[in-house]
């Protein structure tokens, strides 16, 4: 039944309400793209392209800096982890300023270091303000400010991530054919402080307005929850109450399947392709799909996230990274890789409004800061993860295909584990 009605809210979208939205909401919305765009300069699809210059410049080989990143990568989990509360305790404007001024530095870091254990370091600054600190304000804001149209504001703000992956690797590669990739960093660290900078702190003008509105209605709210003589409801939780939360270890395989399995697929995207007999070029020619299903997606999941909640929809797209592993595993030549793509595209593009969501909508949005950067920390922490171990099994002998299939098995019994517990103790029940 939760099926057929989905579909015929798919149906009923009307891009008439979503220019209306986007109209009385354009420059917070902006701010949300805004940091989600400059979160790019810690994202692997950025760093990657760094990869063989910074590995010919210190002789790493690929295992030496897979190692490396994966250290870097927990540590910038870690630093995430302890650090997220503080969005909840210091206004917006300041607090987004200090993070797009500690990224330009740490950009202007990895460019200046000459010591290999200085550029490790300030990669990890690096990871942690753009991956960690940048996407977490992106993406906190939008699910604190925003209630009815909380799906559609996440959607929106999230075009940066693909805006940003379309159109800064492309650049710093073409830079690097005219200059040291050093030079290119330290381009990128001016480029930040001029330009971030002044944007940021023009969106967010008004922004005091916005807060205070929050603010009295979350006074309304926790009237109306003490009110209440059962007592059975805690609008706000800390993140203390949500680590003894059963559901929330359900939540947990369900929240990091698909950044796990679109880290490790993309990471070992040369393996893939001689699976599929493909060269690497005509390979990753097929990644325009991937592009596709997320920009489209999270349109549609904001809409279905406004309409059903995130919660309940959460348990549905796990199944859908299944299904993309699977399609990769067929003899269907070129469409099989089309399959993968779109699915994997789709699924990544759906989980964005979900899972910042579901957050707000389980545990309120007074602590969502401290909440979200639990949540954000066990993600970054699956992504460092996942070329490791997959590349262990690799070097271990393990067969592509039975990696992939394994993949298709997790998903599934993850989406369905959720699902089942959801069934018997109602979404979201505390």
């Amino acid at each position: 039944m939760l099926l057929l009605k989905i579909t015929l809210c798919i149906r009923q979208i009307c891009w008439g309400m979503l220019v209306d939205f986007i109209g009385k909401n354009i420059r917070f919305l902006g701010f949300g793209l805004a940091m989600a765009f400059f979160s790019s300069f810690g994202q692997t699809y950025f760093i990657g392209v760094f990869r063989e210059p910074i590995a010919a410049a210190y002789q790493l080989s690929n295992s030496e800096f897979g190692l490396y990143y994966l250290i870097i990568t927990i540590g910038s989990a870690v630093g995430l982890n302890r650090l997220g509360h503080i969005i909840d305790r210091v206004p917006l404007r300041p607090y987004s300023l200090v993070l797009i001024l500690a990224s330009a530095f740490a950009c202007a870091a990895v460019g200046l270091a000459g010591h290999f254990w200085l550029l490790m370091i300030s990669l990890l600054c690096v990871r942690l303000i753009g991956q960690g600190l940048l996407t977490h304000a992106a993406m906190t804001s939008m699910s604190r400010y925003y209630d009815t149209r909380r799906g559609f504001a996440v959607a929106l703000a999230g075009l940066g991530f693909p805006l940003g992956q379309a159109l800064l690797p492309p650049l710093a590669v073409v830079l690097m054919t005219t200059m040291a990739w050093q030079q290119v960093w330290l381009m990128f660290a001016g480029g930040i402080a001029l330009l971030a900078v002044p944007i940021v702190f023009w969106l967010l003008r008004g922004h005091e307005v916005r807060h205070a509105k929050w603010i009295e209605q979350e006074k309304h709210a926790e009237t109306a929850v003490q009110a209440n003589s059962s007592g059975q409801l805690q609008q706000h939780k800390r993140r203390r109450d949500v680590l003894r939360d059963v559901q929330f270890y359900f939540m947990l395989p369900v929240l990091v399947s698909g950044p796990f399995w679109i880290t490790g697929v993309f990471f070992f995207a040369s393996d893939i392709a001689a699976y599929k007999a493909f060269s690497v070029v005509d390979y990753t020619g097929f990644y325009g799909f991937y592009g596709l299903g997320s920009v489209a997606a999270p349109f549609v999941g904001g809409y279905l996230v406004d309409r059903f909640g995130g919660t309940r929809l959460m348990a549905l797209y796990a199944p859908i990274f299944a299904l993309g592993l699977a399609a990769v595993l067929t003899d269907f030549g070129a469409w099989s890789i089309i399959a993968f793509m779109v699915f994997l595209g789709f699924g990544a593009g759906v989980s964005l409004p979900i899972n910042n969501a579901v957050w707000a909508e389980m545990y309120g949005t007074k602590y969502l800061g401290e909440i979200k950067s639990l949540a954000t920390s066990l993600v970054v922490l699956s992504t460092a993860l996942a070329p490791y171990i997959i590349g262990t099994l690799l070097d271990a002998g393990v067969a592509l295909a039975s990696i992939l299939w394994a993949g298709v098995i997790y998903c599934s019994l993850a989406g369905l584990a959720l699902f089942l517990q959801q069934t018997q103790s109602g979404p979201g029940a505390p």
